[in-house]
């Protein structure tokens, strides 16, 4: 596991991470909100010893990647192109969990003859096109408050922050804790889990409040194309427990989608999911195995 940066066409910096077997299969990892590269040590293990190699970029504004002022949806597939050039892969595997979904979505639509597969675990959707209400009810509140008082969410966010350093076995983060499901709860409690995610956020924070607000942004906007256009296999994951971002928008999208496969868990939640069934995205990614989980 080690951090890297390159200098893109633009001159701003991108820094990323690689996890898993530096010979193997290269895919490209795809974070979460607020989250960070440091999100992709949660697949080190099961990449590692299914031949992946795991590359973990910051988006602009995000860790160890600069600020790119007016970025939209549509700008990531150069920014992976370069990336994908600089580590030395033609063809690659994408993968993104939770607002790192929608960023799968345009490189598939963008690059397909470059893909060797693409997966989507609990991803975020198109807000513009199917609203915000079943979202987590805090989603919910931080979007008002982007629209209506920007400067307190900064605060907010920053709030949350300190809050994530705490013991999540105590108050106040103890509380927060509660507001998830029973296998996101159980799931977050092991050893040493707690402390990537936590860290994936204050990664996400070191750049200060308004990147992450920025990188917020774009889900909220326009993404610039329809998801009926992508004509390459999805293949979505989503535990009907979770309560971050509701299953049901992922149905909705793959049905939008003339060549998705999704993977149901009855129980699982936005956390338990993907740190769960690892194994089973990875391998289902690189075809070595059945996927393990209900498929519609």
């Amino acid at each position: 596991m080690s951090d890297h940066t390159l200098i893109l066409s633009n001159g701003l910096k991108l820094g990323y991470c690689e996890y898993g077997d530096p010979r193997g299969e290269v895919a490209f990892y795809f974070h979460g909100w607020p989250s960070s590269r440091v999100q992709g040590s949660l697949f080190h293990e099961h990449a590692k010893k299914h031949g992946m190699r795991l590359i973990c970029p910051d988006r602009p504004g995000i860790g160890l990647s600069d600020f790119q002022p007016g970025r939209g949806l549509a700008d990531w597939p150069e920014t992976l192109t370069q990336l994908a050039a600089h580590v030395g892969a033609d063809n690659y595997h994408v993968i993104g969990w939770s607002g790192g979904g929608p960023y799968v979505l345009v490189t598939a639509l963008a690059l397909p003859k470059r893909l060797l597969s693409a997966s989507i675990i609990c991803g975020a959707p198109p807000l513009k096109f199917l609203g915000d209400r079943e979202m987590f009810w805090l989603y919910r509140f931080m979007i008002q408050l982007r629209h209506f008082f920007p400067t307190i969410l900064g605060a907010v966010l920053r709030l949350g922050g300190m809050t994530a350093k705490g013991n999540p076995e105590k108050a106040p983060l103890r509380w927060l804790m509660k507001l998830l499901g029973t296998e996101d709860r159980r799931v977050l409690l092991q050893p040493g889990i707690y402390d990537v995610v936590r860290d994936a956020t204050l990664g996400a924070l070191d750049r200060g409040a308004r990147s992450v607000i920025a990188d917020a942004d774009i889900y909220l906007s326009e993404w610039g194309f329809e998801v009926s256009q992508i004509n390459f296999p999805i293949r979505f994951w989503h535990g009907k427990q979770d309560r971050n971002i509701a299953w049901t928008y992922t149905q909705q999208i793959a049905q939008l989608i003339p060549q998705a496969e999704t993977h149901w868990s009855e129980t699982d939640g936005h956390y338990s999911l993907p740190i769960t069934h690892a194994e089973r995205i990875i391998t289902a990614a690189l075809q070595k195995e059945a996927p393990g989980l209900k498929v519609a």
